[in-house]
């Protein structure tokens, strides 16, 4: 309780906007994941799965689709698809929801904002998940 109210508010605040893409980035993240975790636990941290809580990997991109779905249901000022186009509809594809195509990044820069990262993990969404609302939203997602 004690790691959700003191530490992962300040860890992952404003995450969408400011995302750490590079290796050693995501790994201070998680060095300072698990140092506050031995903090509050003492010797033995147990496992992350059995806490309930995401590796920092994940927690990632759960913010990112998060602030997506929220920005798509129009909860924030970010018009997320100002960027992103829809695809063109290939065979197999679900008619309902159509694939989307990422915005031109040529630089590994360009590859790491918001726009061009969230659009991979969109795609791969199951279709009960591009459904809900963005209130049932965190709920699925975790599931």
């Amino acid at each position: 309780m004690a790691y959700l109210t003191l530490v992962k508010p300040k860890l992952f605040f404003g995450t969408p906007a400011w995302h750490p893409w590079t290796k050693a980035n995501i790994g201070k993240l998680a060095r300072t994941q698990n140092r506050a975790l031995h903090f509050i636990h003492g010797r033995h941290v147990p496992p992350l799965e059995k806490q309930n809580m995401l590796s920092v990997p994940a927690q990632l991109v759960y913010n990112d689709l998060l602030f997506f779905k929220k920005s798509l249901c129009g909860l924030t000022d970010y018009d997320a698809m100002a960027r992103i186009t829809e695809g063109r509809v290939h065979r197999g594809d679900d008619p309902l929801h159509p694939r989307l195509q990422q915005p031109p990044a040529r630089t590994e820069l360009g590859q790491s904002v918001f726009d061009f990262r969230v659009v991979g993990f969109w795609n791969a969404a199951p279709p009960a998940l591009k459904d809900c609302s963005a209130a049932q939203f965190p709920l699925k997602c975790k599931a």
